[in-house]
């Protein structure tokens, strides 16, 4: 009698002793996750942080380079498509403000960073003013000085200073994922041997806490290269694909190289202006969804902003590929579109280049199918032209 009930005083304290440690156990498990959600949460904030930081260094390069072309043609055209980035700037401006408070680096650093960006937007912006006010010369002489002075050189400085900080950072909170995510693995394992139901309540949990951030970063990964209203590619996507590409240039020439179609839509802007900005946007939308149908899967459709997209048609060896390709997308541009009562009719306009039998470089090549354009659209729109030597450009409509 003696033996049983030490037995059952031995099993009875077995059991108290399993119940706190299930206890104990759970509560650092609970406290392991939360600490891996909060770390997570840091992780996005700083990776939005590093996207807005890199936003503002591609949109000065992008006015830095509207000026350069600006000096040498004198065209305005040269000009407008760089020209939002300045407002663009101040958005990521605005945005980063809000959060210094959870960016050391940043709050460290963002009075100066605010101070010379806001001066460089207000160059930017007298240098449109003196364009339209004084004319091409002065404005012209305003860029040259603008193009020598440190005020990008700063910006580009700073916003690379605060970067390597705040990628440092972001270093840190990855590598404190880790260890908690390995922390909250091993409390797993324990529970394992005192209750099944624990075991799968918390592995059950934490996946699918884990698979909601990973949807938010493969989702803030997608809008940082992809376009909000047509799901096509950005500007700095294409831009970065076609730079890739040129980085060995001399592979991408033996495989049959690529064309350039920069593609404009021909009475865009009568739509948005008698239908208004809801009926240009769902125009946008099945111009692409059309564009996409089109092309093979290895073709890079991409919309740069407005009406124009640019499209990389790869290892093309003869101008014929491109002319097949750009008459499809002619053709399936200019078939009616059906919102509601309206029914709608644009057409497209294409220049094109060729690498590398127009250039070898990314910008010169944009210039070329730009020119190429120019072209199309004076020749009465509606086809697609294809740069030669002797192509002059202009302003587009």
């Amino acid at each position: 009698m003696k033996l049983k009930a030490t037995i059952d005083n031995i099993a009875l304290a077995a059991l108290v002793f399993a119940v706190v440690a299930i206890a104990a156990v759970s509560t650092v498990a609970v406290v392991s996750a939360e600490s891996l959600i909060a770390t997570n949460e840091r992780i996005l904030a700083a990776q939005r942080v590093i996207s807005s930081l890199e936003a503002i260094r591609q949109n000065a390069l992008a006015l830095n380079i509207g000026e350069q072309n600006y000096i040498i043609t004198g065209s305005e055209r040269d000009l407008g498509p760089y020209r939002s980035g300045a407002v663009e700037i101040e958005a990521e401006l605005a945005y980063l403000a809000g959060k210094q408070q959870e960016n050391a680096a940043l709050a460290l650093r963002f009075a100066e960073l605010n101070s010379v960006a806001r001066q460089f937007i207000a160059s930017e912006r007298q240098i449109v003013e003196t364009r339209k006010s004084q004319g091409f010369a002065a404005a012209q002489a305003m860029i040259r000085a603008h193009l020598g002075d440190e005020l990008q050189d700063r910006l580009l400085s700073l916003t690379h200073q605060v970067l390597v900080s705040s990628r440092r950072q972001l270093d840190n909170l990855e590598a404190d994922q880790v260890v908690y995510g390995d922390k909250v693995r091993r409390l797993i394992l324990a529970l394992i041997s005192s209750s099944a139901f624990i075991l799968v309540f918390l592995y059950g949990t934490l996946r699918r806490l884990n698979r909601e951030q990973r949807t938010a970063q493969a989702r803030i990964a997608h809008q940082a290269t992809h376009d909000s209203l047509t799901n096509l590619h950005n500007r700095p996507a294409v831009i970065e694909h076609i730079s890739t590409r040129l980085a060995d240039a001399d592979s991408e020439a033996a495989l049959g190289g690529f064309a350039l179609l920069l593609l404009d839509l021909d009475g865009f802007k009568e739509v948005n202006d008698s239908l208004g900005h809801d009926a240009g946007d769902m125009l946008l939308k099945e111009v692409a969804r059309r564009a996409k149908l089109v092309l093979r899967s290895a073709d890079y459709v991409s919309r740069l902003g407005g009406d124009e997209f640019l499209i990389v048609i790869p290892q093309v060896s003869n101008q014929e590929t491109a002319e097949r390709v750009a008459e499809k997308l002619i053709f399936s541009i200019a078939e009616p579109y059906q919102f509601g009562n309206h029914r709608i009719a644009v057409t497209a306009s294409i220049g094109v280049s060729m690498f590398p039998r127009d250039a070898r470089d990314r910008e010169t090549l944009m210039k070329c199918a730009d020119i190429a354009l120019y072209e199309a659209k004076n020749a009465g729109r509606n086809q697609a032209v294809f740069f030669k030597p002797g192509l002059r450009g202009g302003r587009r409509d």
